[in-house]
């Protein structure tokens, strides 16, 4: 697990390593699945790891207009939503 942590930082425009790494840590809550989606969410835009992690609360997806965002956001993107989305 510690191996798959450390492939975040690699690169030179995966920035903030520790922080970032603090941030995937707390997010996956010790899954190894998780830790890998959010590695990978990491190298694709930094910043989102670090907004859900110190951000919950504002991050949270609480209502039906947030969801549909959302949802939104991922056919612009051509991305399947998480099941159960």
């Amino acid at each position: 697990m510690l191996e798959l942590l450390d492939s975040y930082g690699v690169e030179p425009y995966e920035q903030e390593r520790e922080r970032v790494q603090l941030a995937i840590l707390k997010l996956s809550g010790g899954s190894e699945e998780k830790l890998r989606e959010f590695v990978a969410v990491a190298k694709r835009d930094y910043r989102d790891v670090l907004f859900w992690a110190e951000h919950p609360d504002k991050a949270r997806l609480d209502t039906p207009e947030k969801r549909e965002r959302v949802r939104k956001m991922f056919e612009k993107f051509g991305i399947k939503p998480p099941e159960g989305f």
